[in-house]
């Protein structure tokens, strides 16, 4: 009977140390969705470094649970995996807000690039109707009105990348066409001066 008594005592005690050194698949499951949260709000454009360090924090934790899920049961810890994973959740939250904000000043950045690319381009053609024509300058004229129609049309696709939500390419182009609309502007206004 006392025999009987000490193998169940010790079953059962087995039987708890084998419960406990299972993996902690809820936290597994946080830190998994906190990265898909923050691979959804576009941290790897929009905040970089604090995607990398999440990535880097998550491969941490699952080597570690992985480390452990090979130990024989009654040998398993996943103390130092459930805090690694806490902080793969952490890192993956604080990218996902910093991508949040980072995206929303790169939206507004895009927009008064856009305007002014798009101011630029309007003075660029004004100027192009007022620049001084003469011998030799009609290949030039041409060349500029068609860098000035292909900035136009790549005006409306910066435009475009905006609506679709891609900031940081809506912004990059709009940069392209403004400083491209400016240097046109500065040739026709020295070849007025020139001319003079």
């Amino acid at each position: 009977m006392h025999r009987k008594l000490n193998l169940a005592v010790v079953a059962t005690a087995l039987a708890l140390l084998a419960a406990c050194a299972k993996a902690p698949q809820d936290k597994i499951d946080a830190a998994n969705s906190a990265l898909e949260s923050a691979r959804a709000a576009e941290a790897a454009d929009y905040a970089p470094e604090a995607w990398t360090l999440a990535q880097d924090a998550h491969n941490s934790a699952m080597n570690e649970v992985t480390a452990q899920n090979e130990k024989f049961a009654l040998l398993r810890s996943y103390d130092q995996a459930t805090q690694l994973l806490d902080k793969a959740t952490q890192a993956a939250n604080a990218a996902a807000t910093e991508a949040a904000t980072a995206k929303e000043a790169a939206k507004t950045r895009a927009e008064a690039v856009l305007t002014e690319a798009q101011t630029a381009l309007d003075a660029a053609k004004t100027a192009l109707t007022t620049a001084p024509k003469g011998k030799g300058t009609e290949a030039d004229l041409m060349a500029m009105q068609g860098e000035l129609d292909a900035a136009a049309a790549s005006l409306a696709t910066a435009q475009q990348s905006l609506a679709d939500g891609k900031y940081l390419a809506a912004e990059s182009s709009a940069q392209s066409i403004r400083d491209q609309a400016n240097a046109i502007s500065a040739d026709i206004a020295q070849a007025k001066t020139k001319k003079r």
